[in-house]
């Protein structure tokens, strides 16, 4: 037995080891993407699988389908949640959807902070952690979004530049709610472009997430608060991305569509 047949037995028991003791959150971002009939067409295909016990699947559609989620979910353990709201209980805001609307609809989850809400409608850390405090009120869990885009991680401060994104969107919450947040760091770059940052890039960069929300946080919040990774996330990537260190999960943009692709990313992680 050579080198390299020593540790491709190795690699497959590392593998094999993550695979059966970790569990993994798998949250799909629908965007502004399908019909009523494709959602229809999607749940009865969803509600119907057995996803298992291990990981926990979420997936953010549109808001006008929620009522769907509502519905065609109820006995399913397919969670949901919200792609975006305004801050506010109620009010004179055209057009925009308050927490209590996603709380009648069941939400249990919602995105902040997505770089195509910071980039397109100028969302800033300020406004984003308007969001995440009054989730936190409602008991909604807010889903944070970081991410550089790429002039930005050409610059040598961009861990810095993540980190603030993180301190600035929880700065309105208490020490003991900062666990009641997910954060999902997400390359600009890498989002809807087909690039995906590699599995030593994701590693390197979760490590350093890990490490700044322990030295915030304190130890016993900042290691268990999840840390997604998301951009071009599909089935032929997801395992050697799970392989990285501090990675807890997956925000899926393109693959979580599909019904076919969302489950086969569950089977391979389950």
């Amino acid at each position: 037995m050579n080198k390299n047949d020593i540790e491709q037995i190795i690699r497959k028991e590392i593998v094999e080891a993550v695979m059966k003791t970790q569990d993994f959150l798998i949250i799909g971002n629908w965007k502004m993407q399908k019909t009523k009939q494709e959602v229809k067409s999607f749940l009865k295909d969803i509600a119907s699988h057995d996803f298992g016990q291990k990981n926990k699947i979420i997936i953010a559609p549109p808001s006008p389908y929620l009522y769907l989620f509502e519905e065609k979910l109820r006995y399913s353990n397919v969670l949901y949640g919200a792609q975006n709201f305004y801050p506010k209980e109620s009010g004179a805001f055209t057009g925009e959807v308050s927490v209590d609307m996603l709380q009648d609809f069941g939400c249990k989850y919602a995105i902040v902070g997505h770089s195509e809400r910071r980039t397109i409608f100028g969302e800033c850390n300020e406004f984003i952690s308007k969001k995440v405090r009054i989730l936190i009120q409602k008991n909604i869990t807010p889903i944070l979004c970081i991410g550089e885009n790429l002039n930005q991680r050409k610059n040598e401060d961009y861990k810095h530049f993540l980190a603030t994104q993180i301190s600035e969107g929880l700065q309105r919450i208490s020490q003991d709610d900062v666990s009641k947040v997910i954060i999902a760091y997400e390359p600009i770059w890498a989002i809807g472009t087909g690039e995906t940052a590699s599995p030593s890039q994701v590693e390197e960069l979760h490590i350093y997430l890990r490490k700044f929300l322990v030295e915030r946080y304190g130890s016993n919040i900042g290691k268990d608060i999840p840390l997604l990774y998301g951009g071009s996330v599909k089935p032929s990537n997801v395992k050697e991305l799970a392989l990285a260190q501090s990675v807890s999960g997956f925000l899926i943009g393109g693959a979580s569509l599909d019904a076919k692709s969302f489950i086969e990313i569950n089977n391979i992680l389950n």
